[in-house]
């Protein structure tokens, strides 16, 4: 399912940089993870390509990665860094793509997730307080639009005795920051909503994952929850790579 974590502090956001997101395959020979930056609100920022260290323990710290400047008005010393929204695609998913590492399957699932955290992106809001022009004190949401994130693709779990397994997963850390049109200022981001969606958003990255696969030939087949791989170029998997794949559904 899609995991959507706090992360509390800048330490927590920083400690959380180091171990699990820019370590590579949770200590595996093969490094997929460095990290991408994503969304509206990271190009305003001049953030683009490689996530550098430096320039995402900035934003944690709330600060312009640019100028090093304070970013929002307030920084609270228990202020909230961001939120990892984790994304992973079914088992059979993880386990083909590990047996065929040069397949586009990789890319389907890339495509499928930059299309949902685009929609993600969409309901971003910020808060609304203080009184307005008319001197009336106001309490609510204003939607932005716009958010800046940093992505890191895992290929496999922790390891268990030392054996990692395959699962294809991709941790998404969008931090605490978005910029308000209306009041010309960068400011807090309102996750509520974004949290509470996640199993839709959940939803949406596995039918696009699974519309991409059916399109370019590959067979599914559908299970209580989402969905499985069944069948590659309308061909149940018979070869050596097929009969692993069943052997670990």
């Amino acid at each position: 399912m899609l995991r959507v974590t706090q992360s509390v502090s800048a330490q927590g956001a920083t400690r959380y940089f180091d171990e699990a997101l820019a370590r590579g395959d949770y200590y595996t020979e093969q490094d997929r993870s460095i990290g991408t930056w994503g969304g509206k609100a990271a190009l305003q920022l001049g953030l683009s390509g490689q996530v550098q260290r430096e320039d995402f323990i900035a934003l944690a710290l709330n600060a312009d990665p640019g100028s090093g400047e304070r970013l929002t008005a307030r920084t609270k010393n228990n202020r909230t860094a961001g939120y990892d929204f984790t994304f992973s695609v079914p088992k059979s998913v993880s386990v083909f793509m590990a047996l065929e590492p040069e397949t586009e399957v990789r890319e389907m699932v890339l495509e499928a997730f930059g299309a949902t955290m685009a929609d993600v992106e969409a309901e971003m809001k910020t808060r609304v307080r203080g009184k307005d022009q008319f001197g009336r004190q106001r309490d609510t949401e204003r939607l932005t639009g716009n958010l800046a994130y940093a992505a890191f693709v895992h290929e496999v779990s922790r390891p268990v005795d030392g054996v990692p397994d395959p699962h294809f997963h991709i941790h998404c850390y969008v931090l605490n920051a978005t910029y308000d049109e209306a009041e010309h200022r960068w400011k807090a981001g309102f996750f509520r909503d974004l949290k509470r969606d996640a199993p839709y958003w959940e939803a949406a990255f596995h039918a696009r994952v699974a519309e991409k696969l059916v399109e370019a030939g590959y067979g599914i087949r559908r299970t209580e929850r989402d969905f499985e791989l069944a069948s590659v170029s309308g061909k149940r998997l018979t070869n050596s790579a097929g009969e692993r794949l069943k052997s670990r559904n």
